[in-house]
């Protein structure tokens, strides 16, 4: 059914994501997870604290440069509060502390 290739690289999925911490108006996380979710999926958003307004987006390394556009664009026209706080790498376990 499937070509021989694409039956091997479903056998090892890649594994490795970036978790990139951003704070934000807290007034405005809602607006600003889901405007990121809605971008094809380029990152799973969740909220970290709500009261302080931090996100983490979970997202593959491949398409770490079109959330940082869309946190631009963001940036530029709806939150100019929005501050990258850190790419945390592979490392999520930290963004649950």
């Amino acid at each position: 059914m499937f070509p021989e290739e694409t039956l091997e690289r479903l056998k090892n999925p890649p594994t490795k994501s970036i978790t990139l911490a951003v704070k934000v108006d807290p007034k405005k996380l809602n607006f600003i997870s889901m405007v990121v979710d809605g971008h094809g999926r380029i990152a799973l958003p969740r909220t970290r604290n709500g009261k302080q307004g931090i996100l983490d987006f979970i997202t593959p390394p491949d398409c770490i440069d079109y959330l940082y556009q869309i946190l631009e664009d963001i940036k530029k026209n709806y939150d100019p509060t929005l501050e990258v706080l850190g790419d945390l790498g592979e490392n999520w376990l930290e963004a649950v502390e």
